[in-house]
């Protein structure tokens, strides 16, 4: 194919057009040869092998084709996919360049990856990341996925990092937060035991990911932090992120008291529901005693007036 010069396309017979591809702000594929540009509509897929693939529409008398970019998925980005594409010229292949694709992230009903490509029309073009995904030592989520070299019979591992941030919005829902964007991962979970220790500093949950060929696997996502009271009266968790971020996730809870130096919460999130976490304090472990002291009272009046438990 070449182009005619108001820029369009004819069909001739095949010949070998040196050039280099991209995207357009549409995520389009765009082929450019010299000055000439070829900017093609189409969908966007990932395959198995993790390679991007790219359907061409079919038009007039020409059959839709599919592409298939060969490289590494290179970054992902609060708002995009970033892939290093190995293009092969006459001489040798070479990871030369990248292709970014703009969208937004999300996790599907099987707790799959899913990255969904913006298209001009307002629909979307659902890359699903047919792997399981895990959480590293600073509580980042990670992707990893063997990718088979094109020169070798070697796979190689490849990682994909997630910047972002852990939150807990229901009592079956965990959810990672991408960092400068409005892409979040909600994940079906459920957690290792719903009573928790604040001297333990932790919460665990158990999240299942379908996978490729119909088989299961099982996520454990531990989150380690610490527990903190906060004269408002609220509650929060915070956990440690990489290059020394730190995050919280905040909480409501009702309160009764167990025994003398003991209190126990029972959480609830944003919108005030149950998320089925019991957090039991101790009044050593409060680095303000006088807030025990005060909730105490106030809890004790609060059942004098009305029988069982003061909330906040």
């Amino acid at each position: 194919m070449i182009p005619r010069s108001r820029g369009r396309w004819k069909d001739l017979a095949p010949q070998l057009l040196e050039g280099r591809v991209r995207t357009d702000a549409r995520n389009r594929l765009v082929y450019q040869v010299g000055s000439q540009r070829l900017a093609l509509d189409g969908t966007w897929a990932l395959t198995r092998d993790h390679d991007l693939s790219f359907t061409v529409r079919a038009r007039d008398e020409r059959p839709s084709q599919t592409v298939y970019l060969k490289g590494a998925l290179l970054k992902a980005e609060a708002n995009a996919l970033v892939v290093a594409v190995h293009q092969a010229d006459r001489e040798n292949a070479e990871p030369s360049h990248r292709v970014a694709l703009s969208g937004r992230w999300s996790a599907d009903a099987k707790n799959r990856l899913v990255f969904s490509v913006d298209k001009a029309d307002g629909t979307e073009d659902r890359l699903t990341f047919q792997g399981g995904w895990e959480v590293g030592p600073r509580h980042e989520l990670l992707y990893r996925y063997r990718q088979r070299a094109t020169s070798t019979r070697t796979a190689d591992e490849r990682t994909l990092i997630f910047a972002g941030a852990w939150d807990i919005t229901g009592a079956d829902r965990l959810v990672y937060r991408l960092a400068g964007s409005d892409s979040a991962f909600e994940f079906k979970a459920s957690l290792q035991s719903p009573s928790l220790q604040a001297r333990d500093g932790r919460i665990v949950y158990q999240v299942g990911i379908g996978l490729a060929g119909g088989r299961t696997r099982t996520a454990r996502v531990v989150l380690f932090g610490t527990w903190k009271l906060h004269k408002d009266k609220t509650v929060s968790f915070e956990i440690p992120y990489t290059e020394g971020r730190r995050g919280a996730i905040q909480f409501g809870a009702t309160y009764a008291f167990a025994g003398k130096n003991e209190v126990a919460l029972e959480l609830y999130g944003r919108r005030r529901q149950p998320l089925g976490i019991s957090v039991m304090f101790s009044r050593r472990l409060l680095e303000d005693a006088r807030w025990f002291v005060r909730v105490r009272k106030e809890g004790e009046a609060t059942e004098a007036l009305a029988g069982v438990q003061g909330r906040f």
